[in-house]
């Protein structure tokens, strides 16, 4: 969000109220003005909007990739396997991989064992996948989106890991995303200024300065 002039004048007030105020009104102003923005950067996380009232650009659909069903003869069993794909082992043996739809799970079978193939589906069939559950839900909790009030300041962000998270989506940094591999992420203002928090934190400092002048 761009400076503009009402911020710079809550900035001279907030030194008006440093300066006359006691530092218990200073910190309960500060306690206020936390609370506040963080609730008021966790509703706005949940709506998926960015501070200038823009939405969130949505999550790339997954693209997920299937492959028909093979058949075969192992040990004198029928073995059917869904999804499968050739693997190797830990040795470098040729194997297949797949979903085994007798013992409900993912099964690799070396293929030197493999008594005679039955039928083998080579058609392969992608889909576009996009996941419902909003973005950061997670990171807007209390426990990683923190609140710190100080007779001179407030400071409201994230810390540890969920800061690293956080600054890559703030800010459209690319992150390692598994091994040597890695995905530019758009820009999502998880943190930011609404008219409406400059409102509320000038509503803080004015019941403030009236406090003092009492």
């Amino acid at each position: 969000m761009s400076e503009t002039p009402l911020f710079h004048e809550l900035d001279a007030l907030l030194h008006d109220v440093v300066g006359v105020a006691k530092p218990t009104t200073r910190r309960a102003m500060a306690r206020r003005i936390a609370g506040d923005l963080r609730r008021s950067q966790q509703k706005r996380i949940g709506q998926q909007k960015n501070p200038d009232g823009t939405a969130f650009e949505a999550r790339k659909k997954k693209t997920l990739g299937t492959q028909g069903g093979v058949s075969f003869i192992r040990d004198g069993e029928v073995r059917r396997l869904r999804n499968w794909r050739h693997s190797k082992g830990r040795y470098g043996d040729r194997m297949i991989t797949g979903f085994d739809e007798e013992k409900g799970g993912i099964r690799s079978f070396l293929r030197a064992d493999i008594e005679r193939y039955l039928s083998i589906d080579l058609a392969r069939k992608t889909t576009a996948k996009t996941s419902k559950n909003p973005m950061f839900r997670k990171l807007r909790a209390a426990r990683f989106l923190r609140a710190d009030a100080y007779p001179e300041a407030v400071v409201v962000g994230f810390k540890g890991s969920a800061a690293k998270i956080a600054r890559v989506h703030q800010y459209g940094l690319t992150d390692q995303v598994a091994h040597r591999a890695s995905a530019k992420y758009p820009a999502r203002k998880l943190l930011g200024l609404t008219e409406k928090d400059i409102d509320a934190i000038a509503d803080a400092v004015f019941s403030a300065l009236e406090g003092a002048g009492q």
